[in-house]
């Protein structure tokens, strides 16, 4: 059982999405580019004196395309194209390569290298799906009536070993790769997580906010705030207070969905970021809020929220950072009115 629970939390964490950090993924597919470029520039000069035509040609693609990928990485800082271009070409590239034969040391050198930097290059689905796909190329071209094609292009020894080298040379590198990437993506998570709550800190919201990638039609920030926390802390002790606080990311999860952006700004206040409409926030709120009037805890009986939430399209397209200020603002003046009408009631009595 607890064998079972630890794979499920280990394919828990390598599911999360975490944001990626840019730089090291330009920094590594710039490094990436120049190591291809440099033994692909010196397989090109050994194809050329060998005139292998065919290796000659993928060579030149080879060299061709990194650089290319390696100016978009270093010069122009776009990660994700860099990524998607480098996956191509090698795919295209290294399918070339055993089809063609013609040099049983580049065949080996270039295909086990595949499984080595595909998954720490490129990220696990793209990485495993690279690993996949030639796992299958090599099964189907070596084991199957396809093989017919390829028997005068190798050495009998090369058809014997080869596929057993490069299977078992991708199941380690992708034991290795998953468990570096589990370890990374924990790392990150520890770094952006708040210790209490289980939710985004204030440094991984802020960060979300300054990405090129945030801002949208559809964006909408709330900010919550929890009413009533002195109160619970002077009347029930702070572990009750605590309780309080950490029961706002278990409704917002509840209401919105457990891949809800929420993050924990400081002390009782937590902000959300959505893109959906007007009409799906306004009843996921009202959903949170019915869920905070009717929560039973162990030491509180009840939750209650101030909320403020700004739209971008009543904001005449505002940056998102404008955008958290502005729902800020909606939340305090909602406070002020649950206190307004929290003394009265506390008059009336």
């Amino acid at each position: 059982m607890k064998a079972m629970e630890m794979i499920n939390n280990i394919f828990r964490v390598l599911r999360m999405k975490i944001r990626e950090d840019t730089s090291r993924q330009c920094s590594k597919n710039v490094a990436m580019s120049a190591v291809v470029c440099f033994a692909a520039g010196i397989m090109l000069i050994m194809n050329i004196m060998r005139h292998s035509d065919m290796m000659t040609v993928t060579s030149v693609i080879l060299v061709g395309g990194f650089a290319v990928t390696g100016v978009i990485a270093g010069v122009f800082r776009n990660a994700r194209v860099s990524s998607v271009m480098m996956a191509l070409i090698l795919t295209g590239v290294f399918t070339v390569f055993p089809i063609s034969g013609g040099n049983e040391g580049f065949a080996v050198l270039w295909l086990l290298l595949v499984p080595l930097f595909s998954i720490s290059l490129f990220g696990t689905s793209i990485g495993i799906g690279m690993n996949i796909y030639f796992t299958v190329l090599i099964l189907a071209l070596f084991y199957t009536p396809l093989s017919h094609h390829i028997q005068d292009l190798y050495t009998e020894n090369f058809l014997h070993r080869f596929p057993v080298l490069f299977i078992a040379d991708s199941i380690l590198a992708q034991f290795v790769s998953l468990t570096s990437e589990y370890y990374y993506k924990t790392t990150r998570m520890q770094a952006y997580t708040d210790d209490m709550t289980g939710a985004y800190n204030r440094k991984y919201f802020m960060e979300l906010l300054n990405d090129k990638d945030t801002p949208g039609e559809d964006l909408c920030i709330s900010v919550i705030d929890v009413n009533g926390l002195k109160e619970t802390n002077d009347d029930q002790g702070h572990a009750a207070g605590d309780e309080l606080i950490c029961t706002v990311p278990m409704l917002v999860k509840k209401a919105f969905g457990e891949d809800v952006v929420i993050a924990r700004m400081g002390g009782d206040e937590f902000a959300v970021l959505t893109h959906s409409t007007r009409e799906d926030t306004e009843d996921r709120l009202a959903r949170m809020k019915e869920y905070a009037d009717g929560h039973k805890g162990e030491m509180i009986n009840s939750v209650s929220l101030s909320v403020g939430t700004a739209y971008v399209a009543d904001n005449g397209g505002a940056a998102p950072e404008e955008l958290y200020r502005t729902a800020d603002k909606l939340m305090y003046q909602d406070k002020a009115a649950y206190y307004r009408a929290h003394d009265r009631r506390r008059k009336q009595q």
